[in-house]
Parts: structure tokens; sequence; C-alpha cells
């Protein structure tokens, strides 16, 4: 079987998908001028932020401490969730 289609039937990856989905999903709501983020392939750590409109700098530190926390919490508290963070891009859904 190949790799990839095994990792995303594992239960355990699933689980940690839909918190990952739940709690971005959070981020959102509670940041509307948050566009996206992405996360360092290395380290797990934040590697850019798009808002829009462009926030004041204040703002734009709230939203940064909002998303690295989500970030550091989703890893504190589940540290196989890294590798799900590595590398990726989160942005908002327009519909």
């Amino acid at each position: 079987m190949d790799a990839r289609l095994q990792r995303t039937q594992d239960p355990q990856r699933l689980r940690l998908e839909a918190d990952l989905a739940a709690r971005v999903a959070v981020l959102f709501g509670r940041c509307p001028a948050l566009c996206g983020f992405s996360v360092d392939e290395g380290d797990a750590v934040l590697l850019d932020l798009t808002c829009y409109p462009t926030p004041d700098q204040d703002r734009a530190e709230v939203i940064l401490g909002e998303v690295s926390q989500m970030v550091f919490e989703l890893v504190d508290e589940q540290p196989e969730a890294a590798e799900l963070l590595r590398g990726r891009t989160f942005a908002r859904t327009v519909h």
C-alpha cells in the first residue's frame, strides 16, 4: 500500500487532522482579518502571516500571538501534530 495513503487512513492521524482543522477554524473565526499563515518545514514555527485589511502594529501582534498560541498549544498537547504542521499553509476559505 502507498505510504501516503496508509498515513491518511491511520485513525490517530485522522483525529489529529480533525483537531487541527477545528482549531484553525476557531482561529479564523476569532481573527477576521487573518487570511492565512504558513508553518516552517523545519521547526514548526510560523513563517508567514497574511492579513487583510492590513492591521496596525498592535493588532498585528495580537493576531500573531493568537496564531502562535494555537500552534504551540497543539504541539504541546500532541507532539506528533508537529509533523502535520511542517511546511503547510492554512488559508481562509471564502465562499
